[in-house]
């Protein structure tokens, strides 16, 4: 049988299509009661139908975070939360180069290597020395 806790996980990959760290980090630091809160605060804004539709929220979302430079593994899942609606990685990558002539280029590399992490995990991250002489 599972817990409250993993009940509202659950709920909350349901929801988004996704489960971050902070959703656990929420509900076990903070409890299931804040972990509902969460998950319904989501529902009534991020959610919420109105004249954006999914893709274009992930995609507005995702060029907040990266103009906010945000971490890359949040970038991640909005980046796949985009995709899964139906955008597709060039127009991603697109979106990351509008917000980033805006934002400069520390923006820039932190939103490529999202790009890369999400797309194609086959290369190697951006954010390495590759040589010093």
């Amino acid at each position: 049988m599972s817990t409250d806790i993993e009940r509202e996980l659950g709920r909350t990959t349901q929801m988004r299509g996704f489960r971050y760290g902070l959703h656990d980090f929420t509900a076990s630091v903070r409890g299931v009661e804040a972990l509902k809160k969460h998950n319904d605060n989501s529902e009534a804004n991020y959610l919420k139908k109105g004249l954006l539709d999914r893709k274009t929220k992930e995609l507005v979302i995702v060029a907040a975070l990266r103009a906010a430079k945000d971490c890359v593994s949040h970038m991640q899942i909005h980046m796949y939360a985009a995709h899964k609606a139906g955008a597709t990685p060039e127009e991603i990558l697109e979106v990351l180069d509008r917000v980033s002539g805006h934002c400069g280029s520390v923006a820039k590399i932190g939103g490529l290597e999202a790009w890369r992490a999400t797309f194609r995990p086959d290369l190697p991250t951006i954010d390495r020395v590759v040589e010093l002489r």
